[in-house]
Protein backbone atom coordinates (compact mmCIF):
# COMPACT_ATOMS: atom_id res chain seq x y z
CA UNK A 1 0.00 0.00 0.00
CA UNK A 2 1.19 3.25 1.09
CA UNK A 3 3.69 4.58 3.51
CA UNK A 4 2.62 8.25 3.47
CA UNK A 5 -0.66 10.23 2.44
CA UNK A 6 -1.01 14.05 2.65
CA UNK A 7 -4.73 14.32 1.60
CA UNK A 8 -7.20 13.51 4.38
CA UNK A 9 -10.67 14.85 5.17
CA UNK A 10 -12.33 13.96 8.34
CA UNK A 11 -15.83 14.83 10.21
CA UNK A 12 -15.18 18.74 9.68
CA UNK A 13 -16.15 19.15 6.38
CA UNK A 14 -19.37 17.63 6.87
CA UNK A 15 -19.17 14.94 3.77
CA UNK A 16 -16.48 12.64 5.76
CA UNK A 17 -16.74 10.40 8.62
CA UNK A 18 -14.28 10.14 11.62
CA UNK A 19 -12.11 11.83 14.23
CA UNK A 20 -8.67 13.00 13.31
CA UNK A 21 -7.64 10.07 15.97
CA UNK A 22 -9.53 7.30 13.60
CA UNK A 23 -7.27 8.36 10.99
CA UNK A 24 -4.06 8.58 12.59
CA UNK A 25 -4.87 4.87 14.64
CA UNK A 26 -5.97 3.73 11.33
CA UNK A 27 -2.67 4.96 9.57
CA UNK A 28 -0.29 3.87 11.83
CA UNK A 29 -1.82 0.59 12.03
CA UNK A 30 -1.39 0.20 8.17
CA UNK A 31 2.76 0.76 8.75
CA UNK A 32 1.71 4.83 7.18
CA UNK A 33 5.42 6.80 8.07
CA UNK A 34 3.36 9.95 7.84
CA UNK A 35 -0.31 11.36 7.34
CA UNK A 36 -1.16 15.06 6.77
CA UNK A 37 -4.67 15.97 8.11
CA UNK A 38 -5.76 18.11 5.07
CA UNK A 39 -9.71 18.41 5.64
CA UNK A 40 -11.53 21.69 3.27
CA UNK A 41 -10.51 24.84 4.27
CA UNK A 42 -12.78 27.85 5.85
CA UNK A 43 -14.14 29.72 2.47
CA UNK A 44 -14.40 33.38 3.44
CA UNK A 45 -18.15 34.37 4.11
CA UNK A 46 -18.40 37.31 1.32
CA UNK A 47 -16.69 35.99 -1.00
CA UNK A 48 -19.92 35.08 -3.53
CA UNK A 49 -23.63 35.21 -3.11
CA UNK A 50 -25.64 33.08 -1.25
CA UNK A 51 -26.64 31.04 -4.57
CA UNK A 52 -23.09 30.93 -5.60
CA UNK A 53 -22.24 29.24 -2.12
CA UNK A 54 -25.20 26.69 -2.02
CA UNK A 55 -24.19 25.70 -5.39
CA UNK A 56 -20.47 25.22 -4.72
CA UNK A 57 -21.45 22.96 -1.52
CA UNK A 58 -20.02 25.28 0.50
CA UNK A 59 -21.32 23.96 3.11
CA UNK A 60 -18.95 21.05 2.87
CA UNK A 61 -16.02 23.29 4.27
CA UNK A 62 -15.67 23.83 7.61
CA UNK A 63 -15.73 27.19 9.60
CA UNK A 64 -13.07 29.17 11.45
CA UNK A 65 -14.77 28.42 14.68
CA UNK A 66 -14.48 24.60 13.49
CA UNK A 67 -10.78 25.24 12.57
CA UNK A 68 -9.45 25.95 15.85
CA UNK A 69 -10.97 22.75 17.34
CA UNK A 70 -9.66 20.83 14.08
CA UNK A 71 -5.82 21.86 15.20
CA UNK A 72 -6.20 21.09 18.49
CA UNK A 73 -7.46 17.60 17.94
CA UNK A 74 -4.56 17.28 15.31
CA UNK A 75 -2.18 18.35 18.14
CA UNK A 76 -3.68 15.64 20.63
CA UNK A 77 -3.22 13.19 18.16
CA UNK A 78 0.55 14.20 17.41
CA UNK A 79 1.10 13.71 20.94
CA UNK A 80 -0.58 10.51 21.55
CA UNK A 81 1.07 8.63 18.39
CA UNK A 82 4.42 10.15 18.09
CA UNK A 83 5.63 6.91 16.09
CA UNK A 84 3.57 8.57 13.04
CA UNK A 85 4.46 11.99 11.65
CA UNK A 86 1.11 14.14 11.65
CA UNK A 87 1.10 17.16 9.72
CA UNK A 88 -1.03 20.09 10.11
CA UNK A 89 -2.88 20.71 6.50
CA UNK A 90 -6.21 21.88 4.49
CA UNK A 91 -7.03 21.30 1.10
CA UNK A 92 -7.74 24.92 0.27
CA UNK A 93 -10.05 26.70 -2.44
CA UNK A 94 -8.55 30.01 -3.88
CA UNK A 95 -10.54 33.15 -4.90
CA UNK A 96 -8.46 36.36 -5.76
CA UNK A 97 -8.89 39.47 -3.30
CA UNK A 98 -8.32 37.06 -0.39
CA UNK A 99 -4.64 36.21 -0.12
CA UNK A 100 -4.71 37.71 3.36
CA UNK A 101 -7.91 34.96 4.57
CA UNK A 102 -5.44 32.13 2.82
CA UNK A 103 -2.47 33.33 4.05
CA UNK A 104 -3.82 33.56 7.41
CA UNK A 105 -4.52 30.03 7.36
CA UNK A 106 -1.51 28.71 5.92
CA UNK A 107 0.32 30.45 8.57
CA UNK A 108 -1.16 27.68 11.49
CA UNK A 109 -0.04 24.78 8.82
CA UNK A 110 2.61 22.55 7.95
CA UNK A 111 1.53 23.06 4.28
CA UNK A 112 -1.58 23.62 2.08
CA UNK A 113 -3.24 21.73 -0.76
CA UNK A 114 -4.77 23.71 -3.62
CA UNK A 115 -8.20 21.76 -5.12
CA UNK A 116 -10.27 23.76 -7.01
CA UNK A 117 -13.79 22.75 -6.52
CA UNK A 118 -14.97 26.23 -7.95
CA UNK A 119 -13.24 29.60 -9.63
CA UNK A 120 -14.22 32.51 -11.00
CA UNK A 121 -15.26 33.54 -14.47
CA UNK A 122 -14.97 36.52 -16.66
CA UNK A 123 -17.56 38.25 -15.26
CA UNK A 124 -16.80 37.40 -11.14
CA UNK A 125 -19.72 34.45 -11.50
CA UNK A 126 -18.48 31.66 -8.98
CA UNK A 127 -18.69 28.17 -11.39
CA UNK A 128 -18.27 24.40 -10.06
CA UNK A 129 -15.63 22.87 -11.27
CA UNK A 130 -18.03 19.19 -11.66
CA UNK A 131 -20.79 20.71 -13.15
CA UNK A 132 -20.35 23.94 -14.83
CA UNK A 133 -17.12 23.54 -16.87
CA UNK A 134 -17.13 23.34 -20.98
CA UNK A 135 -15.03 24.79 -23.44
CA UNK A 136 -16.13 28.61 -23.19
CA UNK A 137 -14.74 28.74 -19.79
CA UNK A 138 -11.83 26.35 -19.03
CA UNK A 139 -9.58 28.89 -19.10
CA UNK A 140 -10.93 31.09 -16.25
CA UNK A 141 -10.30 27.15 -14.55
CA UNK A 142 -6.37 27.76 -15.01
CA UNK A 143 -6.36 31.38 -14.62
CA UNK A 144 -7.57 30.86 -11.14
CA UNK A 145 -5.09 27.84 -10.56
CA UNK A 146 -2.08 30.12 -11.68
CA UNK A 147 -3.39 32.79 -9.32
CA UNK A 148 -3.41 30.55 -6.66
CA UNK A 149 -0.06 29.08 -7.54
CA UNK A 150 1.58 32.71 -7.76
CA UNK A 151 0.86 33.69 -4.16
CA UNK A 152 3.29 31.12 -3.27
CA UNK A 153 1.04 29.66 -0.46
CA UNK A 154 0.10 25.94 -1.83
CA UNK A 155 2.34 23.29 -1.33
CA UNK A 156 1.03 20.73 -4.08
CA UNK A 157 -1.87 20.84 -6.38
CA UNK A 158 -4.95 18.48 -5.73
CA UNK A 159 -6.50 16.43 -8.63
CA UNK A 160 -5.52 19.30 -11.50
CA UNK A 161 -7.55 16.90 -13.63
CA UNK A 162 -10.68 17.62 -12.23
CA UNK A 163 -11.75 20.17 -14.64
CA UNK A 164 -12.69 17.07 -16.85
CA UNK A 165 -15.11 15.18 -14.57
CA UNK A 166 -18.21 16.65 -16.56
CA UNK A 167 -16.58 19.00 -19.25
CA UNK A 168 -18.51 19.47 -22.63
CA UNK A 169 -16.72 20.56 -25.29
CA UNK A 170 -18.00 22.74 -28.06
CA UNK A 171 -21.37 20.64 -29.39
CA UNK A 172 -21.77 19.60 -25.62
CA UNK A 173 -19.96 16.26 -25.85
CA UNK A 174 -17.50 15.04 -23.04
CA UNK A 175 -14.66 14.90 -24.66
CA UNK A 176 -10.99 15.56 -24.02
CA UNK A 177 -10.74 17.56 -27.08
CA UNK A 178 -7.88 20.24 -28.13
CA UNK A 179 -8.82 23.01 -25.37
CA UNK A 180 -8.56 20.15 -22.49
CA UNK A 181 -5.09 19.23 -24.05
CA UNK A 182 -4.07 22.95 -24.09
CA UNK A 183 -4.76 23.21 -20.51
CA UNK A 184 -3.07 20.09 -19.85
CA UNK A 185 0.44 21.59 -20.84
CA UNK A 186 -0.45 24.89 -19.16
CA UNK A 187 -0.36 23.12 -16.01
CA UNK A 188 1.97 20.39 -16.26
CA UNK A 189 4.25 23.77 -17.23
CA UNK A 190 2.91 26.19 -14.23
CA UNK A 191 3.96 23.25 -11.57
CA UNK A 192 7.10 22.97 -12.79
CA UNK A 193 7.94 26.10 -13.01
CA UNK A 194 6.82 26.69 -9.43
CA UNK A 195 8.37 23.07 -8.24
CA UNK A 196 4.64 21.82 -7.24
CA UNK A 197 4.11 18.07 -7.13
CA UNK A 198 0.73 17.35 -9.30
CA UNK A 199 -1.17 14.80 -7.43
CA UNK A 200 -3.26 11.33 -9.12
CA UNK A 201 -6.17 11.11 -6.80
CA UNK A 202 -7.29 7.93 -5.49
CA UNK A 203 -10.76 9.08 -4.92
CA UNK A 204 -12.08 9.94 -7.90
CA UNK A 205 -12.67 6.28 -8.14
CA UNK A 206 -15.42 6.92 -6.24
CA UNK A 207 -17.27 8.44 -8.95
CA UNK A 208 -16.02 5.73 -11.58
CA UNK A 209 -18.80 3.11 -13.06
CA UNK A 210 -16.00 1.61 -14.45
CA UNK A 211 -13.14 0.82 -12.14
CA UNK A 212 -11.74 -1.66 -14.70
CA UNK A 213 -10.67 0.24 -17.23
CA UNK A 214 -8.08 2.92 -16.50
CA UNK A 215 -9.60 4.93 -19.75
CA UNK A 216 -12.84 5.29 -18.58
CA UNK A 217 -12.00 6.09 -14.87
CA UNK A 218 -14.07 9.78 -14.08
CA UNK A 219 -10.54 10.79 -12.29
CA UNK A 220 -7.30 10.08 -12.37
CA UNK A 221 -7.93 10.68 -16.25
CA UNK A 222 -6.35 8.60 -18.30
CA UNK A 223 -5.54 11.22 -20.98
CA UNK A 224 -4.38 14.29 -19.13
CA UNK A 225 -1.24 11.99 -17.13
CA UNK A 226 -0.55 10.48 -20.70
CA UNK A 227 0.60 13.84 -21.61
CA UNK A 228 1.72 14.55 -17.97
CA UNK A 229 3.86 11.68 -17.68
CA UNK A 230 6.42 12.69 -20.18
CA UNK A 231 7.58 16.19 -18.46
CA UNK A 232 10.78 15.64 -17.73
CA UNK A 233 10.92 16.61 -13.70
CA UNK A 234 7.60 17.05 -13.24
CA UNK A 235 6.74 15.78 -9.42
CA UNK A 236 4.13 13.57 -9.24
CA UNK A 237 2.48 11.90 -5.77
CA UNK A 238 -0.65 9.88 -4.94
CA UNK A 239 -3.09 11.18 -2.98
CA UNK A 240 -5.72 8.98 -0.90
CA UNK A 241 -8.46 12.10 -0.68
CA UNK A 242 -9.92 9.31 1.85
CA UNK A 243 -13.30 10.03 3.03
CA UNK A 244 -13.31 6.95 5.67
CA UNK A 245 -10.57 5.93 7.84
CA UNK A 246 -10.94 2.62 5.66
CA UNK A 247 -10.03 4.26 2.31
CA UNK A 248 -6.02 4.15 3.85
CA UNK A 249 -5.96 1.05 3.06
CA UNK A 250 -8.35 0.49 0.32
CA UNK A 251 -8.20 -1.14 -3.04
CA UNK A 252 -8.43 2.48 -4.85
CA UNK A 253 -4.90 2.81 -3.92
CA UNK A 254 -4.09 -0.30 -5.45
CA UNK A 255 -6.30 0.92 -8.79
CA UNK A 256 -4.34 4.21 -8.82
CA UNK A 257 -1.23 2.32 -8.85
CA UNK A 258 -1.79 0.48 -11.54
CA UNK A 259 -2.78 3.52 -12.96
CA UNK A 260 0.53 4.37 -12.75
CA UNK A 261 2.11 1.06 -14.13
CA UNK A 262 0.35 1.15 -17.20
CA UNK A 263 0.73 4.17 -18.31
CA UNK A 264 4.64 3.92 -16.70
CA UNK A 265 4.68 7.29 -14.47
CA UNK A 266 7.55 6.93 -12.06
CA UNK A 267 5.63 8.99 -8.29
CA UNK A 268 7.02 10.24 -5.48
CA UNK A 269 6.80 8.37 -2.20
CA UNK A 270 7.17 11.32 0.18
CA UNK A 271 7.40 14.98 0.30
CA UNK A 272 9.23 16.77 2.86
CA UNK A 273 7.46 20.26 4.40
Amino acid sequence: MLKNNYHTHMKYCNHAVGEVEDYVKTAYELGYLSLGMSDHAPIPLNSMTKEEWDHNYCGQNMTMDTFNIYLKDIESAQKKYPNIKVYKALESEYLRGYDSWYKNLRDKLDYMILGIHFFKDNIGKVLDTYEDLNYNNLDYYYQNMEEAVKTGLYDYLAHPDLFYFDYKDKNGNHTFDDKCIEITHKICKLALKYDLPLEINCNGLHFSSDKENIKNFRYPVYDFWNIAKDYKGLKIILGVDAHNPNLLGGEWILKAKEFCKELNIKYLEKLDF
